[in-house]
């Protein structure tokens, strides 16, 4: 049993789907107490229930979806003051492939849940919304819909410049891009308009691809604007959020974008006790696969892609040629020590997520003891 856990502990594991949730509670070896399926309608008889397992200091809820479908137990729960921890999909996943019982079911799901607490609880993280103060929680979680709202439509401005691309080549030939510094940029669109509303009909496949590049036009213009609009809302807030700020003025690399979608990831650094345990929340942690004498390290392929990404924007930045001087050499001492560019880039990424940790640690420290 773990030390965070003790005898009187009560987990709660708890699956949880659209419109109803089953939950599941287990004593401190993993021994069935009691069962209850509920709805969000009925959340007030699910922490009625609750209060009746015990003591709340000697209850954790254990939940998996707390982004969806999870969004209004996890609201109510933190107004409660009960905790929670978040259990990573893929643990439950292997304990059900790795379990001579493989049952699929709402109570067997809610119990693995639970079962993940007592057997692997080193490997999950407190609930942001336990720890985190209402401040912290208000900005991450508007930083987190602004963050993630612009990723779709960074995407989907991708997926439309590579499609006119390919047919603007259909229209004018190999030449398209001549006499333009950028095709996509106000001046090469306006030309671009004028040439395609002169298409005649007499050519009915040219003419349908010049409307088709016309619409397309229209909806790249649309999405550019919600970005402007979007970025502007996240460098406000940014200004509002000492986190974003302190890693904006501390990080090189580091802008208020990125910035805010490092802190709507992590929210509040006090659920990481330690820089490795950030460094493998975030992906950045080797895995290490050794034998005897054979030494291995390979990419970790988990963790928060999110904030991976968000690292990996930081040290690219770093390494390029207005980049960070000290960024520069640590990657071309790698380098030179025989390491691939990636392998490189890697290790910059590491040193990188200590930074983040330590400034977000020092952030904190200061805002306590202002308070």
């Amino acid at each position: 049993m773990n030390a965070c856990l003790t005898p009187k502990s009560t987990v709660v594991g708890v699956d949880v789907h659209k419109y109803s949730h089953t939950a599941v509670a287990m004593n401190c070896f993993g021994q069935e107490k009691d069962r209850l399926d509920f709805s969000n309608d009925r959340l007030d008889d699910y922490v009625l229930w609750l209060q009746r397992l015990g003591q709340k200091e000697d209850i954790v809820v254990a939940l998996e979806d707390v982004n969806g479908y999870g969004f209004h137990i996890v609201e109510k729960l933190s107004h409660e003051g009960i905790k929670m921890r978040y259990v990573p999909a893929i643990l439950t996943e292997r304990d059900r492939k790795q379990s001579i019982h493989r049952e699929k079911s709402d109570k067997e799901d809610a119990k693995r849940v639970g079962k993940v607490i007592l057997t692997k609880f080193e490997e999950t993280l407190p609930a942001k919304e336990s720890i985190a103060n209402e401040a912290e929680r208000n900005i991450s979680a508007n930083l987190d819909f602004l963050t993630s709202e612009r990723r779709v439509l960074v995407s989907d401005k991708t997926i439309l410049k590579n499609q006119l691309h390919a047919m603007l080549h259909q229209l004018f030939g190999d030449h398209y891009q001549d006499g333009f510094a950028k095709v996509f940029n106000r001046k090469a669109v306006s030309s671009y308009r004028k040439k395609l509303s002169s298409f005649k009909s007499a050519n009915p496949i040219k003419s349908a691809l010049a409307k088709s590049v016309i619409r397309r036009f229209d909806r790249l213009s649309l999405v550019e604007k919600q970005l402007q609009e979007i970025d502007k809302t996240i460098n406000g807030l940014a200004k509002k959020s000492e986190a974003v700020m302190a890693l904006k003025d501390n990080i090189h690399g580091c802008g208020a974008i990125t910035g805010a979608a490092i802190i709507a990831e992590v929210t509040t650094i006090d659920r990481f006790s330690s820089k490795a345990k950030f460094a493998r929340y975030s992906g950045i942690a080797p895995i290490n696969k050794s034998s005897g004498m054979h030494q291995r390290l390979y990419t970790s392929p988990f963790g928060n892609r999110k904030m991976n990404r968000a690292l990996h924007t930081i040290a690219l930045c770093q390494i390029a040629c207005r980049g960070d001087d000290r960024g520069k050499v640590y990657f071309q001492k790698k380098l030179s020590e025989g390491k691939t560019k990636l392998w490189a880039l890697r290790c910059l990424k590491r040193q990188i997520s200590n930074r983040v940790f330590q400034v977000l640690k020092e952030q904190k420290r200061e805002e306590t003891i202002m308070q």
